[in-house]
């Protein structure tokens, strides 16, 4: 078990609870319900505060992600542009549906907002590289390769 005190304690003088979860999440990969007790007996809010507060913002995670991360576009012009069959090959792939992780840890797949590249959708984010113009077979062939494993 990781020791988060002076993590958190860091954090909280110089930011903020926001900037406490990022430090969490940096140093073990997701905010954990540790990390969170923590910050709420530093804060002398209940778990329950801190997690209310912290779970509006979609770049905390908490839960042990995947090493390849794989963020889809649901914008309305990837799924306009075929996203849903990127989305089933996705899943085919992997064998696990979209909001969750592969059972040995290697792949996380979830739902982003905009990328910002509505011009070549659909869009794809892994590990924080964003890949346009997607189709089945593109994707199928990235994650063949072990895209930024």
């Amino acid at each position: 078990m990781m020791n988060y005190t002076e993590i958190i304690k860091t954090a909280l003088a110089e930011g903020g609870l926001l900037d406490a979860a990022l430090a969490c999440q940096k140093a073990e990969g997701y905010v954990s319900a540790c990390a969170v007790e923590k910050m709420a007996t530093e804060l002398n809010r209940s778990p329950a505060e801190i997690f209310d507060s912290l779970s509006f913002y979609s770049m905390l995670h908490f839960e042990p992600m995947g090493k390849i991360r794989i963020e889809i576009c649901r914008g309305a012009p990837c799924h306009v542009a075929g996203a849903e069959a990127v989305i089933d090959a996705i899943e085919k792939y992997i064998g696990v549906p979209v909001g969750n992780t592969t059972p040995d840890g290697r792949y996380t797949v979830e739902f982003t907002e905009c990328q910002g590249q509505c011009q070549a959708a659909p869009t794809v984010l892994i590990n924080g590289n964003i890949y346009t113009d997607m189709t089945p077979e593109k994707i199928t062939e990235l994650l063949k390769g072990g895209a930024n494993a």
